[in-house]
This record gives structure tokens, C-alpha cells and sequence, in this order.
């Protein structure tokens, strides 16, 4: 197993001036701005020699005004993993009942990301395997890992922390665990692992053309199938992340464009993608007068699952 430490550090440059005024003079004025470019940093975190992960313990947090005995990670994960989700059940709070009768002013200084308006200065998350993982800080709190050293790092989502929280399914699919009496009701958007979240296609067109489709789903998996090396699937929950992050930044697009003139055998463009502003996905077809930021994140996404449009 793995324990990971994720974090927003700056990569902007500091001594970068862009931002600052230039008057009608020509001459520079004001201090401007720092260049602030935040991303995402994963470090693993390392256990002292002789300790076992899997006997950690966990502490249920008090602010559900419930009370439940201490368990261990290795427990958690064996009811997370069992076919029964009734122990898995046991180990949460039976609602989010007791939790919200903390004055809204309260819960947004309480120590959990169960709150929409948290604003944890870290995340940490531990795997079993590759299927199987805990997010610390939910409904339990990891105890005597203070000490523990950190190692590897290395950067794997841009943006910053909050964002992460909003976008990663490492955060989100822990948050009620599919139950939803555990769905916080401030929370305009509830992540499943099988909902289809983000996709792009590009039809068949003219014979010997290339043509493909890419869905990605709630917990990170995608599923792409392309004319030349037919269907491929696998999990990424990082750049997911990225690229759900980049679309939440676009302009709403309130009225649907009108279909692309009827050309025989030409290929169209599609996407589909989390919207602000509706509670399904937003769906375009690339035209002369599609935005250029849908633009950029249609490239964006090709690019990053390594599609040609």
C-alpha cells in the first residue's frame, strides 16, 4: 500500500512582471503581479521501518454527534472492499443530521471536507492496490503519522487546492461514498464513478478517414476507441482532474448553436463537458463560431489522451 500527500504549491515564476501598467508615457508603473501559476503536488509519504500501515488507527471525528469506536485503515479498507456494504455502513455516520446543526458559521471552521467551504491546507490519501483508497479528513482522522518522512514528490494536476477538491474523484467519491443521506446539500454536483463526465468524438467521415470517441467517467476511467487502434481503456483520476478543472473556468453557452450545414462525408467535432450553469453536461459541436476557449480545451483534451483531430 501507499500513502500520498497532496498540496498546492506555486510554479509561477517570481520575478516574472507581467501585469504591470505601462502609462501613456511608456514608462512601467505600479509593482504588478507576481506570475501565479498553482498546481497540485503529490508527495508519498513513508512509514518508519516496523510500523504496518494497515494498523494505523483511525479516529471517527466528533462533529457528526455521533460516537463511534476507534478502527484501523486495514479495517476500513476490508469494509470498503466487501461485497456487503453493511460494515462499510457501520463505520459512517447513519446522516449528515447531526453535522448540520452546527451554525453554517461553524462548520466552515470544523476540521472535515465533508464542508463545501473547507479550506484544508492538504489532502492525504492512502491506497490498497489500485481500486481501493481512503481520503483522510472525511469522516476519520489518521492518527501518529506526524512523524512519518515524506518522499517522492512530483506535480500532477493544475490547479489549486480547492480546485482539486471540487474536481479530483479521489476527494469526491469518498465524500458520501454513494450513500445520499451523506450528500451534503450545499453540494450542486455529486460525482458517481460510473457517470459519464467529460467526452469528445470526431465522426467517420470520407473512406480512410480517421475517426474516434474518448468518454471518461467519474472515477478517473476512460474508455477511447479510435479507427486505427480500436478500443483502449484505462484510469487516470489526475488528468481528469486537469481537465475537468479547465473546463469549470469556461463561459457558459446559454442557447445550443444551430447544427453545422449538412455536408456529405464531413467529419464533426464534439464535446461534452461539466457546465456551471445546468446540472447536466454541456455539449458542443466545433463550428466557425464555436468559442475559442472550447476550442482550446477540445485540443486540450485531445492532446492529453493523445487524439488526432
Amino acid at each position: 500500500m501507499r500513502f500520498e500527500l497532496y498540496r498546492e504549491v506555486d510554479r509561477g515564476d517570481p520575478k516574472a512582471d507581467n501585469g504591470i501598467p505601462v502609462g501613456p508615457d511608456g514608462k512601467r508603473h505600479g509593482l504588478g503581479r507576481r506570475d501565479h501559476h498553482p498546481v497540485i503536488e503529490r508527495c508519498e509519504l513513508v512509514p518508519p521501518k516496523g510500523v504496518d500501515p494497515l494498523a494505523t488507527k483511525l479516529v471517527f471525528l466528533p462533529y457528526f454527534r455521533e460516537t463511534k469506536p476507534d478502527t484501523t485503515l486495514g479495517e476500513f479498507f476490508k469494509a470498503q472492499a466487501a461485497d456487503d456494504s453493511s460494515r462499510l455502513r457501520e463505520l459512517l455516520p447513519a446522516s449528515l443530521e447531526g453535522y448540520l446543526r452546527h451554525p453554517e458559521d461553524t462548520r466552515q471552521s470544523l476540521d472535515t471536507l465533508i464542508e463545501p467551504q473547507s479550506r484544508p491546507t492538504s489532502v492525504l490519501v492512502a491506497w490498497s492496490g489500485e481500486q481501493h483508497w481512503y481520503t483522510d479528513q472525511v469522516f476519520y482522522r489518521l492518527e501518529g503519522i506526524d512523524d512519518w518522512k515524506r518522499g517522492a514528490c512530483t506535480d500532477v494536476v493544475e490547479g489549486s487546492l480547492q480546485d482539486f477538491l471540487r474536481f479530483s474523484p479521489l476527494v469526491q467519491l469518498r465524500l458520501s461514498e454513494g450513500l445520499p443521506q451523506l450528500q451534503h446539500p450545499e453540494r450542486t454536483r455529486v460525482f458517481s464513478a460510473s457517470n459519464l463526465v467529460l467526452s469528445l468524438s470526431k465522426s467517420p467521415g470520407m473512406p480512410n478517414t480517421r475517426s474516434f470517441s474518448l468518454e471518461c467517467f467519474g472515477d478517473g476511467g476512460f474508455q477511447r476507441r479510435t479507427t486505427l487502434e480500436g478500443e483502449k481503456t484505462g484510469t487516470d483520476v489526475h488528468r481528469l482532474t486537469t481537465l475537468l478543472i479547465a473546463a469549470s473556468s469556461l463561459a457558459p453557452i446559454p442557447l445550443a448553436p444551430l447544427p453545422p450545414r449538412f455536408m456529405h462525408d464531413a467529419q464533426t467535432v464534439s464535446v461534452s463537458y461539466p457546465s456551471p450553469a445546468r446540472r447536466g453536461l454541456q455539449s458542443v459541436t466545433l463550428a466557425s463560431d464555436t468559442p475559442s476557449d472550447v476550442k482550446a480545451l477540445i485540443e486540450r483534451i485531445a492532446a492529453a489522451y493523445d487524439l488526432e483531430l
